[in-house]
């Protein structure tokens, strides 16, 4: 529930990625795929890779609208979204 929120963290992995759920999910997902040798699980997981980045990008526009200037300063100091040196 967003209503919920009341501040951003910035602590911990959060210094270093803003959405890092997304990151394990995205890494747990490929890897498992990988593991297994299967490419259809491959395809799925990069096509549900690809829904949690849109979700990420929503949700950054939400969290401008409820922190403003605030959320818009910790994107400046923390670069990477969902993965490190890619986005």
């Amino acid at each position: 529930n967003t209503s919920e929120i009341k501040s951003i963290i910035k602590s911990g992995i959060y210094s270093k990625l803003r959405h890092p759920i997304y990151f394990s999910l995205i890494v747990l997902n490929i890897g498992t795929a990988l593991a297994f040798n299967s490419w259809i699980a491959l395809l799925l997981a990069i096509i549900v890779s690809l829904t949690w980045i849109f979700t990420a990008l929503k949700e950054e526009e939400h969290l401008i609208n409820i922190f403003g200037d605030e959320y818009r300063e910790y994107m400046r100091q923390v670069r990477w979204r969902i993965l490190p040196g890619i986005f």
